[in-house]
């Protein structure tokens, strides 16, 4: 049955066990004993299971009932793979070159194509929309030829797209997706992780910790390493996450 690692399943998919279904479904909502769930593909045919047929993913043993856990880079791979088959016409494209996501659907992630968008951007995108992402071209992932697209749940699409994309990547990293709204000021902050970061292109900042009202550090000053020493420190970001004004001391944090 369910157990302690896959507690928190509001958001997250399941597939089933049964022989040759290919169905996954994602979890909308839960109670003590029973969750209800969507077809993962379309958004649909909602209906409700026991907590009792969710299970956490164990290749060690075989099911042939209930669902277990996938995970959701494994799902958008899944669901593009499937769409760009049907578009092309065969299965052997290899069209999709890598897909990144973080499990909780809400930060989303980004699939990267090594065939041009003016070929396969359209199917693609319409099979992560009719499955409850919303979606757009995504350069800063891009190195050489193709595209990637940025995906996330259709409803943070009013958050800022930037993703926090390390220069080594491993197999289990998952992508923290920025949660504030577009056109905010560096840094970017992952509001669940407690996680800021600014881009590598980005200028200098000078780092210094900005005094708050009335008296505790908020963070560290986002403006530029170079601002004029009669500016005072102060850290835009963290003032409109808490709607707090910079004290305006002196520099230094004075």
């Amino acid at each position: 049955m369910l157990d302690g690692a896959s507690a928190a399943v509001t958001g997250r998919l399941y597939r089933s066990c049964r022989a040759g279904s290919a169905a996954v479904v994602r979890i909308t909502g839960e109670d003590a004993d029973m969750v209800t769930v969507v077809d993962a593909f379309t958004g649909g045919r909602a209906r409700t299971l026991s907590r009792s047929h969710l299970y956490v993913e164990d290749y060690r043993r075989l099911r042939r009932s209930g669902y277990v856990s996938l995970r959701e880079r494994d799902f958008v791979a899944r669901l593009l793979d499937t769409a760009l088959s049907k578009d092309i016409g065969h299965e052997e494209h290899r069209a999709l070159h890598s897909v990144w996501a973080h499990e909780d659907w809400r930060s989303g992630g980004f699939a990267r194509l090594v065939w041009d968008y003016e070929h396969v951007g359209r199917p693609c995108e319409q099979a992560l929309r009719r499955a409850g992402y919303e979606v757009e071209v995504f350069p800063q992932a891009v190195s050489g030829v193709g595209f990637a697209l940025r995906f996330r749940r259709a409803a943070e699409q009013r958050l800022c797209p930037a993703l926090e994309i390390p220069r080594h990547r491993d197999s289990s990293w998952e992508p923290w997706s920025c949660d504030v709204e577009r056109g905010h000021g560096s840094p970017h902050h992952n509001a669940g992780m407690r996680y800021s970061w600014v881009d590598d292109d980005a200028p200098e900042l000078c780092g210094a910790w900005a005094r708050g009202a009335p008296g505790p550090r908020l963070g560290s000053c986002s403006l530029p390493a170079v601002h004029p020493p009669e500016e005072d420190h102060r850290d835009d970001l963290l003032e409109y996450l808490l709607g707090v004004p910079a004290a305006r001391g002196r520099p230094g944090g004075s």
